[in-house]
């Protein structure tokens, strides 16, 4: 009975306090039970069709965070979202896509673990921000913070994106030449264009394999009916590499006036090589500009140091004295 009165006290010394942790407690409960809600309840329409369909698998799969399904955990979350974050289907959902094709994400819940990853930051950023200051002093200075930190953890995923999209087309850039290369040797062994495509997906995936699933991709698209001038176009809407677009561009017009394939891919390869190695020229060329500011900033400095530092050490020990007296 004194234990509890003694606690009854000290709660009621500092009511503040034992109520913010309250507060937090019964958050954080609120939020773990709806996770796990989401997350463990049962599909009642799946189960009624489990029951009239007996040849399907009566063992329950495991719930995933992040399903690759348009309709699992994640387009579920985000789908109420979708009218504020992506309000034009036709310009906004497309565009993003398209930049999820350029990162290499082609499933069709790519689109909804984004929305879902935009969402989480945006809200996770500020409320950890929020939770760490919110024993100290709430101010519109920490406001201001928590509504910048919403901001930043809103485009985060943006960001990343770009860098994978930046990262994936230079790797693709580099090996093109070399790519370019074993399709001219293979055209003019005698292989056709499809096999041609499957052999240097083949050859160049050790080099780099996005662009060896980006060949593989163009010919199983031919395999499956589409046009050879549509599956090249595909390609170069999925890469974003003005190069790769020249390239489907050349091989395009050649199949549509029957001109030589091989003789168009020689000097394709060629025009690249020289690009190539004018690209080299240029950031050479560039370096001497761009190390004026360390050495201003970091080696100048230093030599002036090394170099000027024991005179003045000197000058300064002999005339101390004399001005001294």
């Amino acid at each position: 009975m004194t234990g509890i009165l003694n606690l009854f006290y000290r709660i009621a010394d500092n009511p503040t306090y034992y109520g913010s942790l309250l507060l937090i407690f019964m958050a954080v409960a609120l939020i773990v039970v709806g996770v796990a809600f989401l997350l463990f309840r049962e599909n009642v329409a799946g189960e009624r069709l489990g029951r009239l369909l007996p040849d399907r698998s009566k063992s329950k799969a495991k719930p995933k965070l992040l399903e690759d399904e348009p309709g699992g955990l994640v387009a579920r979350m985000t789908k109420p979202a979708h009218n504020i974050v992506a309000p034009k289907e036709g310009s906004t959902q497309k565009s993003v896509r398209l930049k999820l094709l350029q990162a290499g994400f082609r499933s069709e819940g790519a689109f909804h673990n984004f929305i879902g990853l935009k969402i989480l930051f945006g809200i996770l950023f500020p409320v950890v921000y929020l939770l760490a200051t919110a024993f100290y002093k709430i101010t519109p200075e920490v406001f201001l913070i928590a509504l910048v930190l919403a901001f930043f953890g809103f485009f985060l995923p943006n960001m990343g994106l770009w860098c994978i999209i930046k990262g994936r087309q230079d790797a693709m850039v580099k090996a093109l030449p070399d790519a370019l290369d074993l399709m001219v040797v293979c055209v003019e062994s005698g292989l056709g264009l499809d096999m041609t495509f499957k052999r240097v997906g083949d050859e160049i995936r050790p080099v780099c394999k996005d662009l060896s699933d980006e060949f593989y991709l163009a010919n199983l698209e031919v395999r499956a009916g589409k046009s050879r001038s549509e599956a090249f176009k595909n390609m170069a809407i999925r890469t974003g590499v003005p190069e790769l677009h020249n390239l489907m561009t050349i091989l395009i017009q050649t199949a549509r006036f029957g001109t030589s394939i091989a003789k168009a891919l020689r000097v394709h390869a060629d025009a690249m090589r020289i690009k190539r190695r004018q690209l080299a020229e240029e950031q050479a060329a560039k370096s001497t500009v761009k190390l004026i500011f360390p050495l201003v900033l970091f080696i100048f400095p230093a030599i002036f140091v090394v170099l000027i530092g024991p005179g003045a050490i000197r000058i300064i020990q002999a005339l101390l004295p004399v001005i001294g007296g």
